[in-house]
């Protein structure tokens, strides 16, 4: 089975992450035209992978509560909050945790390809998913890192709001 999307998942479109940076974290991609993520764990094993990439023109994205990332994509008619708030990692080279997930995840999600009724076999590497689905963060982990200081922003391709200077969304962003 050919990686899908291997051009734009790359360590170097990785901005953050979503839950515990030792616990398979959620990984997010984004560069100048598209965005997408990388889901390592989840109760559901057809929710792991790669997420189909999509244009960013109308994607929005930010820790609008201090607890939790909150997505949108009028596009798409996307709208998604996490279980956790987006931790933006800096400019230098990614934490080995993140681009870990490039090299293990190199299959779309299985659920993208049921739910849009595409002709294809569920690769054994989706399925394997189901029988050895890793390690998520426990509850108490989770709430751990949400009562951590939050750093709030909110991005559009067009008018980024609070991005800290020194990460690489603030470089993408300008």
């Amino acid at each position: 089975m050919a990686t899908y999307e291997p051009d734009f998942y790359i360590p170097e479109n990785i901005i953050g992450y979503t839950g515990v940076l030792s616990k398979n974290p959620t990984v997010y991609f984004l560069s100048k035209t598209h965005y997408g993520h990388i889901t390592q764990v989840h109760e559901d094993w057809t929710n792991v992978g790669r997420e189909v990439i999509c244009l960013n023109t109308q994607y929005a994205f930010g820790n609008r509560d201090g607890k939790r990332l909150f997505e949108k994509d009028t596009a798409r008619a996307m709208v998604h909050t996490s279980r956790s708030a987006m931790t933006l990692i800096d400019a230098g080279t990614p934490p080995p945790e993140l681009t870990h997930a490039i090299m293990v995840h190199s299959e779309r999600k299985a659920r993208e390809l049921v739910n849009r009724k595409i002709e294809y076999d569920v690769s054994s590497e989706n399925v394997a998913r189901a029988k050895h689905p890793g390690q998520s963060p426990t509850d108490a982990e989770r709430e751990a890192v949400q009562d951590q200081p939050i750093l709030g922003f909110w991005w559009t391709k067009t008018a980024p709001v609070q991005i800290p200077p020194g990460t690489r969304l603030y470089a993408l962003s300008q």
